[in-house]
């Protein structure tokens, strides 16, 4: 009896033991699987620490790069903006060369065009001036012709008032008449044309001294504020200036 009680105290300490050794392997095994769930997941956050190491060296040279590329962008802009500058003070001052040729030129056109001015005024003036010459040429001509006329009827009635009428007697009378006829023509001219250049004839007198000159002569003196008698030196003013007419 004793030995039964004894093998079943024993067979129920062993049957303790196994269940213990049974709850200790469960446990076990239990604490190995969180182990290895634990280890994968150690494995998972050194791969992503990995991962993220490798991305952060790639941002960190990609950043590098950029910077580097960044610098260089930025020293090819400084040196573009330093050219655009030198061209601009080039263009500046290429501006300011061709504005003052451009002045240059306005002025010496101005200058062209008084001179074209005062060259057609001068030429007007010589124009009638030659208009004025020939018209007095012609009339001088033509009084000229009419003194001649009178002349030669005077020394007809010169030549029939004496009758004579022998050859030698009408040569010698001939000869007179004709210088009396230049001394005619010439006192008639010196009456009737300008003294200062007797050429025009007299149109205008200065009612101060009555001297007689060509409006032309008057008017040159005029212009030149010369406002003096050209015959007496006398002093005359616009209004001592008066036509008239022969």
């Amino acid at each position: 009896m004793k030995t039964n009680a004894r093998l079943l105290k024993q067979s129920s300490d062993k049957d303790d033991m196994n269940a213990k050794s049974l709850s200790t392997i469960l446990h076990l095994k239990q604490r190995n699987e969180e182990l290895e769930k634990e280890n994968a997941i150690v494995k998972q956050k050194a791969q992503a620490a990995q991962q993220l190491s490798l991305a952060a060296r790639l941002a960190s040279n990609s950043k590098d790069r950029v910077g580097e590329e960044a610098l260089k962008e930025k020293e090819f802009l400084e040196e573009t903006v330093k050219q655009l500058r030198e061209e601009c003070i080039s263009l500046r001052n290429d501006k300011e060369l061709i504005d003052g040729l451009l002045a240059q030129s306005k002025e010496k056109a101005a200058s062209i065009t008084n001179d074209l001015d005062a060259a057609r005024t001068r030429c007007d003036d010589l124009v009638s001036e030659s208009n004025k010459k020939e018209e007095d040429s012609k009339k001088m001509m033509e009084r000229l012709a009419v003194v001649q006329k009178e002349a030669k009827q005077s020394a007809i009635k010169a030549a029939s008032a004496t009758g004579t009428a022998t050859g030698n007697t009408d040569s010698s009378a001939s000869s007179f008449t004709m210088e009396q006829m230049t001394t005619q023509v010439k006192y008639l001219s010196g009456r009737i044309n300008c003294p200062v250049c007797n050429v025009r004839e007299k149109k205008c007198i200065l009612l101060r001294c009555r001297h007689m000159f060509c409006q032309n002569c008057v008017d040159v003196n005029i212009k030149n504020r010369s406002r003096k008698c050209p015959a007496c030196a006398t002093r005359f003013d616009m209004k001592d200036v008066a036509e008239i007419w022969l």
